[in-house]
């Protein structure tokens, strides 16, 4: 596999303008390439160093920013756009970035083809768009970003890389705890479920999902698209092994939080279920997703 690199630095961006749209077609109906913007924005540029590589014949691009309390060995989040969304769109809108600077954390916005992710397509449900279509090969090309980071930032844990995102994003993050749990230490994300037909890991993968219970794009629910919250949830426990019952903690009056912790390798599998829609970074409780990702990422390293 050839790999070329470019680079340059961007420049902060001003306030951003965020516009949270509701998606007017199941994410498997729009697979085409149409359908809203998952989550949209106004702005300039993304914040960090851009480099493109080239994967497969492909150009592939993707922005890394690595604040100035990251002083050594640092975790890496690699934060995924939603279907339709940008990395752009994607920085602005999950307070992963403003993480990132607090925590001393490298953060990292890779960018789809045509705006999708190939997050894979089978019983459980089916996403996205020309990556889907197209099948793209995203998880070699996150194996190459990987590769290319651990070079370029010498500050970065290699056993304390992490995937985050949104919607296809989080399919994607899910595929890759599920496939490229070798370099992955960890997923946790929002609003869409594991689409891959895995019935064994090469290694136990601690995974969070967090769904909106009035998510009306990806159904909280098992649907006749959708596998449901529920289902990914006890399936992800099934592939890591645990073991007993999940326990469930309140987070508000109407959002809550269930977990198993008793699994394979240390590892944990937990469900938020929380007041909101399908951009749980918008949410109805006021909850801080980026830092309940962060939360559920960080006790986390590769063996």
């Amino acid at each position: 596999m050839r790999i070329r690199t470019t680079d340059r630095t961007f420049s902060a961006l001003s306030t951003a303008v965020f516009v949270l749209a509701t998606a007017s077609c199941s994410l498997d109906d729009a697979n085409g390439g149409g359908g809203n913007p998952e989550v949209s924005t106004e702005s300039s540029a993304v914040v960090g160093t851009s480099f493109s590589i080239t994967v497969g014949g492909r150009t592939r691009t993707y922005a890394v920013n690595q604040p100035s309390t990251c002083t050594a060995s640092c975790p890496v989040i690699v934060d995924l756009h939603g279907f339709t969304s940008t990395a752009t769109g994607e920085q602005n809108a999950s307070g992963i970035l403003q993480l990132g600077n607090q925590q001393g954390i490298i953060t990292v916005w890779p960018s789809g083809v045509s705006n999708s992710w190939n997050a894979g397509s089978g019983q459980f449900g089916s996403c996205c768009g020309t990556a889907l279509s197209s099948n793209i090969d995203d998880v070699g090309f996150m194996r190459a970003m990987v590769a290319k980071i651990k070079v370029d930032f010498p500050r970065a844990d290699p056993r304390r890389f992490y995937a985050t995102g949104i919607s296809n994003g989080c399919a994607m993050s899910q595929r890759l705890a599920a496939e490229a749990n070798d370099i992955f230490a960890a997923a946790a994300c929002s609003s869409l479920y594991l689409l891959t037909g895995e019935t064994q890991l090469a290694r136990p993968t601690s995974v969070t999902e967090i769904h909106g219970l009035q998510d009306t794009t990806v159904s909280y629910n098992q649907s006749s698209s959708w596998t449901g919250a529920q289902n990914n949830f006890h399936r992800w426990a099934t592939l890591d092994g645990c073991t007993g019952t999940a326990v469930r903690t309140n987070l508000t009056s109407s959002s809550f939080v269930e977990r198993f912790s008793s699994c394979a390798g240390g590892t944990q599998v937990a469900l938020y279920s929380i007041r909101s829609g399908h951009i749980t970074y918008n949410n109805n409780d006021g909850l801080n997703i980026a830092q309940i990702t962060w939360d559920n990422l960080k006790s986390f390293t590769l063996p």
